[in-house]
Formats: structure tokens, sequence, C-alpha cells
């Protein structure tokens, strides 16, 4: 799913920069009938993450900010499709384009497309089209009616939700240091550390990551950016690395992460380099986690997320 994204960006940013758009937006993607699940704010999301960072011949209102201007001027972010309410909203925020997306599954696939839409005109100047495969994440994500949680939607004052179930429990998982050394050309070091803290204040959890090799005690791990610079897995001290089985479950040991506490895992080893010396470009980790509470000594419902990080 990452890949295509990542794919559509730069087509869809060909597009804005053919039709000489000089500022865009980006709104939440629908399915066909004009709703809005959870897969279609992500992906909004992650283009207009995409978009920005690398460097482009256009800006992008940050989707935040869209939805305030919506409140503040009583706009219906489905409306905008309205060739006045576009132009209230270009007057508004300088926005001379927007991005209308669809979600639609045809089999084991997720459709993307996109139209570019001139606010000046509501007339679409430019398109493009993605398929990624689905899988249980996915799935989820889609069936997952997204939060009408912002004055963007309804035009009114926001209103209270209820929390955001949490992916991970009561885990949080961060990127506490990132540190690259571009050494020559071809290649450098990278360093970096995770932290995983367990906010329970009564649970122990488990937690590990998947192996990339069976039996290995190195994860199977991604760290690249939208230049093809890419880290090489190598041992991460802290936490075990475990082996998926396929009747469900995993072989292997987790990592005990005491109520109120925190585990610190490192990674320190080399990097491929396509750029100069000084030429960052923000890395995504990718990688997936296990996790469990534990009851009279065992984990017995184990549970699976896909871990993305975004290091800038």
């Amino acid at each position: 799913m990452d890949s295509a994204i990542t794919k559509l960006t730069e087509d869809v940013a060909a597009k804005i920069k053919e039709n000489g758009n000089k500022k865009v937006t980006v709104l939440d993607f629908t399915d066909l009938q004009g709703g809005t699940s959870e897969l279609g704010r992500y992906v909004a999301e992650q283009l207009t993450v995409d978009f920005t960072m690398s460097k482009r011949d256009f800006s992008v209102l940050d989707r935040a900010n869209l939805k305030r201007i919506l409140g503040e001027h009583k706009l219906d972010a489905s409306g905008l499709v309205n060739p006045e309410n576009a132009k209230k909203l270009g007057m508004f925020s300088g926005v001379d384009a927007m991005l209308f997306g669809t979600i639609t599954p045809v089999g084991k696939n997720i459709n993307v497309t996109v139209k570019v839409i001139s606010v000046e005109t509501a007339e679409v100047v430019g398109g493009a089209k993605a398929k990624f495969d689905t899988d249980d994440t996915v799935q989820q994500m889609l069936s997952q009616a997204a939060k009408v949680d912002d004055a963007a939607n309804t035009g009114e004052a926001a209103q209270p939700t209820a929390p955001k179930p949490k992916p991970f429990g009561d885990l949080n998982i961060k990127i506490d240091s990132f540190q690259l050394d571009t050494g020559d050309d071809y290649s450098g070091a990278v360093n970096f550390s995770l932290v995983i803290t367990n906010t329970s204040a009564t649970d122990t959890y488990g937690v590990a990551m998947k192996a990339q090799y069976a039996g290995m005690p190195w994860p199977d791990l991604s760290l690249r950016n939208s230049r093809g610079d890419e880290f090489q897995t190598g041992h991460m001290p802290g936490i075990e690395c475990v082996t998926e089985m396929s009747g469900g479950g995993v072989m292997g040991k987790l990592t005990e992460v005491l109520p109120s506490s925190s585990i610190v895992i490192t990674g320190n080893s080399k990097v491929s380099w396509n750029g100069k010396p000084g030429d960052y470009r923000p890395y995504r980790l990718q990688v997936e986690v296990f996790f469990g509470v534990q009851s009279q000594g065992r984990y017995n419902d184990i549970k699976k997320r896909n871990l993305v990080l975004d290091i800038k």
C-alpha cells in the first residue's frame, strides 16, 4: 500500500506541475457513494505527507488548516464540488486546486483514483490511478467509518467523540533518536533508537518484532526514503525477534515491558547512500510488531500490527 501511495504521489505531482497549480489541498478519499472510511482518511494523509517530504513546485495546505477554514466559514467538504463553494475556499485559503479521491475494493485489490480539481472552474484538470493488494489491516481500515470529529465535515463546531482505539493497546512506540553518517558517496552508517512505553499501571506486556528469517535474532525491518537509500537490518539489542507460525501465533520469546515502564531498542548498521553528503531525505521505518498482555505467565492472545514511523 505504501509503495502504491508513493507512486501515486509522483503521478499526481506531475499533473499538478503540468497544470501550473501553486497551492493544493487533499480532501478525505471516499467510496463511490461518498462515504469516508479510515482507509480513505489514511490515504489522504499519506498523500499530503509524501507531497511535503520532497521539494515541489507547489505548496500544500495542511489538512488541519483546511478543516479549520471550512469550519470558520461553514463550508461542507462534500460541497466543494460546487463551483461557488470551491471559489470561496480559494479566496479564504489561497488554494488553486483540490484533490478528490475514491477508494474502491475490487476482488483482492484496492483501486484508488485521484482527480485534480481547479478551484476557479471546478473542472478536472488532472488525474491518476493506483492499485494495491488488500490484507487484514487494509480490510479493517476500510470497514471502519471515519469519525466525524472536525468542522470540515459538519460545517459546525466539533463535537466530542469517543477516544480512538490505540492499535498497540497500552503500548506507545516512538523514535527517540536518529543519526545518519553518510561516510562516502555510496554507503554510511545509521544509529537510531525506539522507545516502547507501557502506560498500563497493572498489566505486563510482551512485545517482539517479526524475524527476517526463522530463528534469526534480527527483525524484518525496512528503513528507506524516496531516493532509495536503504538500511541494512542487523541485530537490534533490546527486543526479541519471533517467527510467525502459518496457523497463527508466534515461535520465540517476547520481551517483557513492565507496568508504567519503558524499553529502549537500538539499531546500528550500514545504509546504502545515493545522494550527496548532507542531502538528507526523510526515512520511513516499517516492521511488524507482535504484542500481548501477560496472564499467569503466558501470552495467550498475541496480536500483530504493522508499525510505520516517519523520521523527518
